[in-house]
């Protein structure tokens, strides 16, 4: 990919860190909502101390506030033609950003089968409705939350003897290989 991958997350980064080991690249620039960078993965923090022991100052992970989080001002200092990844940013991206960037968001529920599945929580739906079939999509955001146009999924069987913890494992397996699917169709 050529393009100019910016990626933003609001949890630990650990979904980016896989995605990084299987594609062999990281991120141009990482944007968080998560001020507690105790709770990030150990190489997200990696990044973001080297970058901020740097001569430049730079850092590759910015840290922005809930308000910047809620209305995506930081984004206008990204090249528009820039790929914009979505990896557990918990913030409903607004609709004029929407219509200015490229952005793809990961969800851990099978949306193209499950429509219900769309929203907060899916893993913990998908687990309570006991469905035997679960899997992850990757799809175009739009100002309508998990409705843009799917362009990967991975679906898996589920053992009806899974726990709650084993469903989100195998949800983020799942995730990982449609990221894996989104990446390499990419040109």
């Amino acid at each position: 990919m050529k393009k100019n991958w910016v990626v933003l997350f609001s949890q630990t980064g650990s979904e980016i860190v896989k995605l990084q080991e299987h594609i062999g690249r990281w991120p141009d620039k990482i944007f968080t909502n998560n001020r507690d960078i105790d709770s990030w993965h150990p190489r997200m923090r990696q990044l973001h101390n080297r970058g901020l022991s740097s001569l430049s100052g730079k850092s590759r992970v910015t840290v922005v506030s809930n308000i910047q989080a809620k209305t995506c001002n930081f984004l206008h200092n990204v090249k528009k033609d820039s790929l914009i990844t979505l990896h557990g940013w918990l913030r409903i991206i607004p609709e004029n950003i929407c219509e200015q960037y490229e952005l793809v968001n990961g969800h851990p529920g099978l949306i193209n089968t499950y429509p219900e599945l769309k929203g907060k929580d899916p893993q913990i739906r998908a687990y309570d409705s006991n469905y035997g079939v679960i899997g992850s999509v990757v799809h175009q955001v739009t100002p309508i939350v998990d409705d843009g146009k799917i362009l990967a999924h991975t679906a898996i069987y589920r053992e009806t003897k899974d726990t709650v913890e084993e469903v989100f494992e195998k949800l983020a397996f799942t995730s990982l290989k449609s990221w894996q699917k989104f990446f390499n169709n990419i040109k």
